[in-house]
């Protein structure tokens, strides 16, 4: 059996989307098979367009891994610009339903074809777990923070950023004890209050160039400690995202781009 699909990123965080829902029966293991990068067709995630009862429509989004996530900022924008450009809703302004509940989303920008280049969504409000503490990961003691907005992230403020060290210190961080269910793990670099750099360590993905929910949780936590304003331009290796929090509404939004890769066909796995 075989599914349409197309594969959008946002800043380098790259998702494989379907509409094709019923053909699916286990959205888990079609995830794990088709963002596999050597026999699949390789992604950070898998969403499905559904139907909804409470939005105007509703994403249901898996990490590569085949683990089901709440919610992924990046992965949203994409949504967005998928709904868009193929008409499923119709309107710049609209709601998504998530695991995380709904968002609110805006088409900011459109290309000369009329297809989604910029998107704004509210990323709701966060919890915070805690500001400041010292864990000890591979024999360092790391000062950290966290928090779950949507998904639960870890925040680690340094003066330089170090993809090998990323690489060693995020899985361990990822399944520390310390966080039951896991955890994403993001080192910043703050440039001024309105810039942060920032790498990540994406639960049930890897490093990856981009997470949305990531930089918004960086920003959130440098804003905390003092470190950062209201409104910044947070990097990633894949591009940049504005983040704004607005703390009178207890809401976040998160602006930027997803450009779409590829449009194809893909033969669903009997196991």
């Amino acid at each position: 059996m075989k599914i349409d699909f197309m594969k959008i990123h946002g800043i380098g965080n790259d998702f494989i989307i379907t509409e094709e829902h019923l053909k699916i029966l286990d959205y888990a293991t079609t995830a794990k098979n088709i963002c596999n990068r050597r026999f699949g067709v390789g992604a950070d995630g898998f969403m499905v367009v559904e139907q909804s009862e409470k939005a105007d429509i509703k994403m249901v989004y898996y990490n590569g891994d085949g683990t089901l996530a709440k919610m992924c900022g990046n992965g949203l924008r994409s949504f967005c610009k998928y709904v868009f450009d193929k008409n499923i809703v119709k309107r710049r302004n609209f709601t998504v339903e998530t695991l995380d509940g709904i968002k609110q989303v805006e088409i900011i920008m459109v290309d000369d074809q009329g297809f989604a280049k910029s998107i704004k969504a509210e990323m709701g409000w966060y919890q915070l777990d805690f500001l400041s503490q010292t864990l000890k990961v591979e024999e360092e003691n790391l000062t950290i923070g966290s928090l779950t907005l949507g998904v639960p992230h870890v925040v680690i403020f340094e003066e330089t950023l170090s993809e090998n060290r990323l690489k060693i210190l995020g899985p361990a961080l990822e399944k520390h004890q310390r966080f039951y269910e896991g955890t994403n793990v993001n080192f910043a670099k703050v440039l001024n209050k309105e810039n942060v750099e920032i790498k990540t360590w994406e639960r049930g993905c890897g490093y990856t160039l981009g997470c949305g929910t990531g930089m918004t949780s960086v920003v959130v936590l440098g804003n905390l400690l003092g470190k950062l304003s209201t409104k910044v331009q947070a990097h990633s290796p894949g591009g940049s995202l504005e983040i704004e929090i607005f703390n009178e509404r207890k809401m976040i939004t998160m602006t930027g781009p997803a450009q779409s890769i590829c449009e194809g066909v893909y033969e669903l796995k009997s196991n």
